[in-house]
């Protein structure tokens, strides 16, 4: 029967292989065209053009001279025991099953089937099914099944499940017999051996293995004060002695490697749901600020590689200023372009247990053409004008920014200006000035974005520090003016946007630790450089408006009525040894470059942390030459009044650290003997106590130099009790 079964199987791959390339041409097929059920339910799909089409099923029978089966039919055969069942699914699609209409048990008393005892090796069902797809009684389309069906097998009633259960291995030793090393007999000496008989036991048990490999698991170990008498322990033991349960061995775990299995989760390619940790005891410096709902508060920033990155975390207490130019194609260009006051006034976590509002005030620029840059239209500057940098009054023929425009963008974003009030560790007040202009695009044209954030302490009145008592890396440089009280301000550079015009250029604070180059673009023509005194006193001027301050604070946190915490600004004059005009189009010893030069120094550490001050400062100034370019080597190029060209004018600053206090000379015996240098060996014997020398910043010297007089006076109590001081007392009472 097993030939014949084998047989059957071929013909009918070899039938379905057939029809499967004859009905390669058909509108309809059976995917797939095969099937070989073992189960009660089987099913296949028709795929095509199923309109019309009729389904049948039909045994397929084997011919006993030629040994082929018969043709597909659209007449169904006598198949009682199964049932065809279909569904359509989709406009092209048909879902065909076929069901068994028996039972598979065995026989029974109540159900009394073909399946019987001496047949359970055997199939309970074999048979061969043949499904025809059929149009207009043609066949277009055929499934051949073959089922092989064995019988099920009940159960006697409920299944028991012999579970072992594995005790903590942390608690409880897994192997409490390490000696037993042979499974199903008795291993010699190992007493705690359960297949050993107590008549074996009783021969070898005055030579048990002892200790932990014995299966004596929970030892008294020495360290326990239980065991001071037997151990013969010193009279100091006592103090160091443990109070500790039999049950805590320090042999529990001894086959446990502290590895645990996490059952690993079936991949989805669903996007997962992370959560954001929130502050639990209020926001730390450095913490990303979370709105409702628990997600991050974002700001576009601009990043090291000067990519702009819309939604990046605001940290707290960490004020910054970032720019993001954005192409202005179409008003939509970007999800920053316009942004509504709604989306603005988000619900931000104070950082405890409630919310607070952002209040938006908006701002209309009349002019935002310093946002707005366009290689096509070049703003140029006259002698009529009455001055080069921001604050002047416009030049009379300065070109149209949006000159011959005609798309235009509303109620677009210019800048978003955040202010956060702090106190403590939670936030009292968010606010934001939103400055919105209209402005109009051009495929040539870039708009420049600007976005701030500063934290404010306390009321918005406040000035904020920069640092407490030390300056802090990227604050702001605090300076003034005045003498008995000291009027607040900052040393500033050039920030130029849009056309990198020095009249249109915004100024940004110097920022502690950072040395930083700005500059900007001056447009002249032959008038302007006509005179040239004039041209340096206000190019002076201009430059030296960056540091409108006679004081600069010392520290961080510079107290405005104490003269002592500011240092004098040193102004060194430009080095101008030409006062004689030169030629036509040429003015000498123009002071277009500003340096300030800032000398820091570390003056101590609080709380393992060096604080920085500012010692000097020093204003210098640059001259150069400038000069009217003449193109094509025509000298009358340099006499033409219309040619207009720009010169830059540019301001940096310099930090220069310098040591608070002269460096130690080295001493012969440094000098000498090299290996006892702590900067050049890993062996550093001076400082064999460190906690208790200068070198440990880790806490105030004072707390550090308490706690090792308090571990020394334990050393000295310890000697007094113990052996050494019994015995000088009883050499003392001998001489005396």
């Amino acid at each position: 029967m097993t030939l014949r079964l084998s047989h059957t199987v071929l013909l009918l791959v070899c039938l379905s292989l057939h029809v499967f390339v004859k009905d390669g041409c058909a509108s309809v097929v059976f995917q797939p065209a095969f099937i070989l059920a073992s189960g009660p339910s089987v099913t296949a799909y028709l795929l095509g053009n199923t309109t019309g089409i009729t389904v049948s099923l039909s045994a397929v029978t084997q011919s006993n001279t030629t040994g082929t089966i018969s043709s597909p039919s659209c007449t169904a055969s006598n198949t009682s025991q199964w049932q065809l069942i279909q569904e359509t699914v989709g406009k092209n699609a048909l879902k065909v099953t076929l069901h068994l209409n028996r039972s598979l048990l065995l026989c029974g008393s109540t159900d009394q089937t073909d399946c019987c005892a001496a047949a359970v090796l055997l199939p309970c069902v074999v048979e061969a099914l043949q499904v025809s797809a059929c149009l207009d009684n043609n066949s277009q389309a055929t499934l051949l099944v073959q089922a092989e069906i064995y019988a099920q097998i009940p159960s006697n009633g409920t299944v028991s499940e012999v579970k072992t259960v594995i005790p903590n291995q942390a608690y409880q030793p897994l192997g409490p017999c390490p000696c037993n090393l042979t499974a199903g007999a008795c291993d010699i000496r190992c007493c705690c051996d359960q297949e050993c008989t107590p008549e074996l036991v009783r021969l070898f048990e005055s030579q048990c293995f002892s200790g932990v490999f014995g299966g004596n698991v929970s030892p008294p170990f020495d360290q326990q004060c239980s065991v001071q008498a037997a151990n013969n322990a010193p009279d100091w033991f006592p103090f160091l002695c443990v109070q500790s349960p039999a049950a805590n061995s320090p042999f529990l775990g001894l086959f446990y490697q502290g590895a645990t299995v996490n059952p690993k989760t079936s991949p989805s390619f669903e996007t997962p749901s992370l959560s954001v940790p929130l502050p639990p005891n209020g926001y730390k410096q450095g913490d990303p600020i979370f709105i409702v709902g628990n997600r991050y508060f974002t700001i576009p920033q601009q990043s090291l590689v000067g990519q702009c990155i819309q939604k990046a975390p605001v940290a707290y207490l960490q004020d910054f200023q970032s720019s993001c130019a954005v192409p202005l194609t179409n008003c939509g260009s970007s999800p920053s372009l316009c942004i509504s006051a709604s989306d603005l006034s988000v619900n931000i976590h104070n950082g405890f247990d409630s919310s607070i509002t952002i209040s938006v005030r908006e701002e209309i620029s009349s002019d935002p053409s310093a946002f707005v840059s366009n290689p096509k239209e070049v703003q140029t500057l006259s002698s009529t004008q009455t001055s080069l940098f921001p604050g002047g009054e416009p030049s009379s023929n300065s070109g149209n920014l949006f000159a011959g425009q005609s798309s235009i963008c509303e109620n677009v974003t210019l800048s978003l200006k955040y202010t956060f009030h702090w106190n403590g560790n939670n936030l009292t007040n968010v606010s934001v000035t939103q400055t919105i202009g209209r402005v109009c695009w051009d495929a040539g044209a870039t708009l420049t974005q600007r976005f701030a954030a500063v934290f404010i302490n306390g009321n918005g009145a406040a000035l904020a520090n920069s640092g407490n008592p030390g300056y802090q890396i990227g604050k702001p440089v605090i300076a003034g003016n005045g003498l008995m009280e000291i009027n607040r301000t900052f040393i500033n550079l050039w920030q130029p946007v849009g056309n990198g015009l020095c009249a249109s250029a915004k100024t940004t604070p110097v920022l502690f630790g950072e040395d930083s180059s700005t500059g900007c673009f001056l447009r002249l023509n032959l008038q302007d450089l006509s005179n040239c005194s004039q041209l340096r006193e206000m190019v002076h001027s201009g430059l030296a408006a960056l540091v409108n301050a006679t004081l600069v604070a010392k520290k961080g946190n510079s107290k405005v009525l104490n003269q002592t915490d500011w240092v004098h600004t040193k102004y060194v004059p430009p080095n101008i040894t030409s006062t004689i005009e030169g030629q036509p189009g040429t003015c000498a010893d123009v002071p277009s470059h500003l340096n300030i030069r800032i000398n820091t120094s570390v003056v101590g550490v609080v709380g393992g942390v060096p604080q920085q001050e500012i010692q000097a400062v020093e204003v210098t100034f640059g001259v150069v030459t400038w000069q009217i370019q003449c193109g094509g080597g025509d000298p009358a190029a340099c006499v033409n009044s219309t040619v207009v060209q720009s010169f830059p004018v540019s301001a940096s600053v310099t930090f220069v650290a310098i040591p608070a206090q002269p460096l130690t000379p080295k001493t012969r015996f440094q000098i000498n003997y090299t290996e006892y240098d702590c900067d050049r060996n890993d062996v550093c014997w001076p400082q064999l106590a460190f906690p208790l020398t200068r070198y440990y910043t880790g806490e105030p010297y004072s707390q550090s130099l308490a706690k090792g007089m308090i571990l020394i006076f334990f050393f000295i109590v310890a000697s007094v009790l113990g052996t050494p001081w019994n015995q000088i007392r009883q050499a003392w009472n001998n001489l005396f």
